[in-house]
């Protein structure tokens, strides 16, 4: 195949929006509707490739998996109901739960609610309004609107306005227009869920008022407005602040009461808040107890230092100080439970950021203050703290609690011999004894889910070198009950998709061991020499090398198209990535220059291209996006013997130009000549390589401007590069096959 054209077309079937619907079952999430029982959602390919799904009930009384109800016969009926066709085998219902006489509820995407008992169907409530947030009771919702909360009683759909005096910039419940795709939501009419977190009851919930109202504007020009009539550019304003700006965004907790129709202030300071609000769909600040009668929060600080944990009393919105957590660098307790965990809003255990019981009257709470997560216990009352982990181990997310037996399980990483350090491995702590113990002995990434009841799990298990099995276990032995299905990889085989293998080598101290995975192409000869291309990532706050096979396919820098244009590829987590201690971490703090392990990337590199001959020192290249087009105009500028190309894609390359939320985290108060050191667009004189930079014009959260400057600096230095700005693209630009063309072309053309 000597086309070039047709080289990259036959790689694009590797990037993930085209493998996904070659694949079944990649993914598996339990709904547990019935004591003994769950349901989930089971994909297979028809013989026109389309995908079918199909609600499956597995009943662990009789030992049996069956189709949850007649498929055809639902859709006729909603077809009925609502004037409309649907597919059988592709309806779009989520299943909330089954009642007594084996009927069904389900929802579906207009937040309408249904039940369907196999004979007939009843619509149980009215579509709602885009965000809004559902009680535990199903009975009532509240959404936000211009800045103001509105109640709305179910099925009657008498519709409440609750607050009055809310703004866009000054409102309860909203989002921070300083978020990442803001601007875009916004023009695609995407609304995300109010930020409200219920009581278990449903008589109370929590919220905030937002106050964003005297951070500074940035703003976005979009040259090429959509449709044909529209033809001068359109300026969109947002607020977004900056390190060192005066203002931020700060909210305040707020406790409202259904009976009394009160809102309460809770009794704690105004807080720093990370991901746009204090709640929202990837976090919470706010947590129930899990029986509801009594709440906590945490209040962060500017600069993510210090947090105070706050018992609240629902009944007066009263709070006192339980404890603090510091750090002399950065806490990272918020954004480690997003890197294992689902939304808050929904109702999974393991979604919290921490556990209140009262019939234990403690708290369980993730921190790495001494050296590793490990979790503490607190007394609720007394404030006296215990751990319950070793300190080995990475804990990673808090899973189930038996309160009658004391029990606590959990995932961590880190503490068996022998297995790749960062996958996840299920334990279950005694918490009278402190013994702990492995709950599944079968090597691979664990994710996790445990029945309400306590009698079974559900885990699916793979490696990034090997798909998915999910399989239910017994929670008092772990041992495996059987396998519900198994990820067919079948198709994406046949295309001759190549596995990634690992990798390990000291990083640039010469002493500390960093790990990785490197993708061979797909027709791999190892008498042959192949271009490397290193993607990267420059951002302290995750990790980028797959512990896991949907990792694999998922990887931002679709790293099997590279293998099926004949590219190595190698992704690497130095120095300055989380999830292997607190040290490991704070090697970045301060140090972002250093794009969360560039030295440590470099050397690996270097020392792979020594130990495997198949690899062509000469022809290295590297790219990425974000954090990873800041890395890949560092990597070119303080390396240039070794990498010879680099494609930067939405890079912050000047972190004083980016969030402040982000970048004070990781760089501490802001320092103009300590960040401007950070920077490379000080270094491009440096330059060598072949250089392209891409960038959305829409961004709102890298800005635009931020690769302007690099372009101004290049010009100045008298620097070749190249240059591509997509109209009407935001920061997420890996969904467009142009993207991913204009990348994969780069490096064939000039490596």
């Amino acid at each position: 195949m000597d086309n070039l054209r047709e080289r990259v077309n036959s790689a694009l079937r590797f990037t993930p929006r085209n493998i996904y619907p070659i694949l079944t079952n990649l993914h598996l999430r339990p709904n547990f509707v019935k004591y003994g029982g769950f349901s989930y959602k089971k994909e297979s390919l028809k013989e026109d490739g389309k995908k079918a799904y199909q609600h499956v009930f597995v009943d662990l009384t009789k030992g049996e998996q069956r189709e949850m109800f007649d498929h055809t016969h639902l859709a006729q009926m909603l077809g009925d109901k609502l004037g409309e066709t649907f597919d059988p085998e592709n309806l779009p219902i989520q299943i909330e739960r089954v009642t007594d006489w084996n009927g069904l509820v389900f929802s579906m995407p207009d937040m309408s609610r249904w039940m369907y008992d196999g004979k007939a169907i009843v619509r149980l409530n009215g579509p709602l309004p885009k965000g809004s947030v559902l009680s535990p009771d199903k009975k009532k919702a509240v959404y936000v609107e211009n800045g103001n909360l509105y109640f709305v009683k179910l099925p009657s759909m008498e519709t409440i306005q609750i607050t009055s005096d809310g703004t866009e910039d000054r409102g309860y419940g909203i989002r921070y227009q300083g978020s990442s795709g803001y601007i875009a939501d916004k023009l695609a009419g995407n609304v995300k869920p109010a930020g409200v977190l219920w009581s278990p009851d449903s008589t109370k919930f929590f919220t905030y008022l937002l106050d964003f109202s005297q951070v500074e504007d940035y703003t976005l020009v979009q040259s090429v407005p959509e449709g044909k009539t529209c033809v001068r550019p359109v300026v969109h304003n947002y607020k977004y602040a900056l390190p060192g700006d005066e203002h931020v965004a700060e909210a305040q907790f707020l406790l409202f009461d259904l009976a009394s129709g009160e809102m309460k202030e809770v009794q704690v300071p105004r807080t720093n808040m990370s991901f746009g609000a204090p709640i929202n769909d990837r976090m919470s600040m706010l947590t129930w107890s899990l029986e509801g009668n009594m709440a906590a929060c945490y209040v962060m600080n500017r600069g993510c230092t210090k947090a105070d944990i706050y018992m609240i009393d629902p009944a007066t919105a009263e709070a006192r100080l339980l404890f603090t957590e510091e750090s002399d660098t950065f806490l990272f307790f918020d954004h480690h439970r997003i890197l294992n965990s689902a939304s808050p809003l929904t109702e999974d255990f393991g979604a919290k950021t921490f556990v209140i019981s009262e019939q234990m009257g403690k708290l369980f709470w993730l921190s790495e203050r001494d050296g590793q997560f490990d979790i503490f216990s607190y007394d609720i009352e007394s404030g006296d703290c215990e751990r319950v982990t070793e300190g080995d181990c990475c804990v990673r997310q808090l899973l189930h609690l038996d309160a009658d037996k004391h029990l606590l399980y959990y995932s961590a990483s880190g503490r068996e011999p022998g297995v790749n350090l960062y996958q996840r491995y299920l334990y279950c702590a005694d918490l009278d004894s402190g013994e702990i113990k492995l709950m599944c002995y079968e090597k691979g990434d664990h994710n996790a889910y445990f029945a309400p009841e306590g009698a079974y799990f559900v885990a699916s298990i793979s490696a990034f070198d090997n798909p998915p099995a999910h399989r239910i276990f017994d929670i008092t032995d772990g041992q495996a009950i059987g396998t519900i299905c198994s990820c067919d990889v079948s198709r994406l085989e046949a295309m001759g998709f190549s596995y990634p293998i690992p990798v390990c080598e000291k990083g640039a101290d010469g002493v500390t061991d960093v790990y990785g995975v490197m993708y061979l192409p797909n027709k791999f000869d190892p008498t042959k020499k192949y271009a490397v291309t290193e993607y990267c990532y420059g951002g302290n706050q995750t990790t980028r090398a797959p512990k896991n096979f949907p990792e694999t396919l998922e990887t931002l820098g679709f790293s099997p198209a590279f293998s099926d244009m004949g590219f190595v590829t190698v992704i690497i987590d130095g120095r300055g990535t989380p999830l292997r201690g607190k040290a490991y971490h704070d090697y970045g703090y301060n140090n972002m220059g250093d794009c969360a392990g560039l030295s440590d990337r470099a050397a690996v590199l270097e020392n792979l291209c020594k130990r495997y001959s198949f690899l062509d020192r000469e022809r290295c290249g590297v790219w990425g996006h974000s954090g990873g087009g800041f890395a890949t105009l560092h990597a070119l500028c303080k390396h240039p013997d070794l990498y010879k190309v680099g494609v930067s894609t939405g890079g912050n390359h000047s972190q004083e130009i980016y969030s402040a939320e982000w970048s004070e985290r990781y760089m501490g108060k802001f320092d103009r000549e300590l960040w401007e050191a950070q920077n490379a667009e000080y270094l491009v004189e440096n330059l060598q390589g072949k250089l392209l930079l891409i960038h959305g014009e829409l961004d709102d959260n890298v800005h635009p401007a931020s690769t302007m400057r690099v372009v101004d600096a290049l010009i100045k230095a008298d620097k070749d590069f190249d240059m591509l700005i997509m109209p009407n693209m935001h920061h997420t630009l890996r969904e467009h096959d142009y993207y991913c063309r204009k990348v994969l072309e780069y490096f064939a053309n000039n490596l």
